[in-house]
């Protein structure tokens, strides 16, 4: 395990629970931050850690998307065993995976921060030709304001892992939003270099949710929860948990 990848649980003092639903190749501590302060606000907060992830770029090899899929939907199933009300927030692929939950799963709200629908990189359109040549490709360095410690990640794509997280954005774009009801909060920013925006406006006309809202950020970068508007981003988050209760 990598240090600071752990998965966590905060039990909170209200009857909210917050399942945290992190990135390809990133890990729960993207999302800790956010939790530390929701925790704060007497919030029971869940931090998990997604199959393949946290170790090893090498355990990402031969984990499905279903395994993903499980995972959220089991630990959102069971916090609804236990509390009274329970609200998804994904990051980036950790979104797909909030809609994706949210379609089959009765939860009682969804944040859903940077998730594509449409990609900048054109080289996920030549998955194919890639994988034949190489097992992964290396990510650009980044430069975040946040602590270091809420950036633990991998420093490399596994390809077989790039190809499971488009089958799950097809899945949720063609079959998996008409079926999302829960009131939805989607935030995205204007200036993301991975995630196209108009993406947001995607997940918005094509949930069902009769509550849904759009913020969008002119400025962040892809994993907003790391760069300077994320203060931004959590006083939104709080505004719609708010309203919620």
């Amino acid at each position: 395990m990598l240090q600071g990848a752990e998965p966590y649980r905060f039990p909170g003092t209200n009857d909210t629970a917050v399942l945290l639903i992190h990135g390809y190749t990133g890990s729960p501590s993207e999302l800790r931050e956010l939790g530390e302060r929701l925790h704060y606000k007497g919030y029971t907060v869940q931090g998990l850690l997604l199959n393949g992830h946290g170790t090893n770029p090498e355990d990402l090899d031969g984990v499905t998307y279903e395994k993903w899929t499980q995972s959220v939907k089991s630990a959102a199933s069971a916090l609804k065993e236990t509390y009274g009300k329970v609200v998804l927030v994904g990051m980036s692929m950790g979104g797909l995976l909030a809609l994706d939950c949210a379609s089959t799963v009765p939860v009682d709200g969804v944040i859903v921060i940077s998730t594509p629908i449409y990609l900048f990189d054109w080289r996920s359109h030549f998955l194919w030709l890639a994988e034949k040549v190489t097992r992964s490709i290396p990510k650009r360095p980044r430069h975040i304001d946040a602590p270091a410690r809420y950036d633990v990640a991998y420093h490399e794509m596994p390809l077989s892992g790039v190809r499971e997280f488009l089958r799950l954005l097809s899945t949720v774009k063609k079959r998996t939003l008409p079926r999302v009801t829960a009131p939805l909060l989607i935030i995205q920013s204007e200036a993301d270099r991975t995630v196209r925006p108009q993406s947001a406006q995607y997940i918005y006309e094509h949930a069902a949710s009769p509550l849904k809202r759009i913020e969008m950020l002119p400025q962040g970068k892809h994993v907003l929860t790391l760069y300077k508007e994320r203060g931004l981003v959590y006083q939104k988050i709080d505004r719609f948990l708010e309203a919620l209760r």
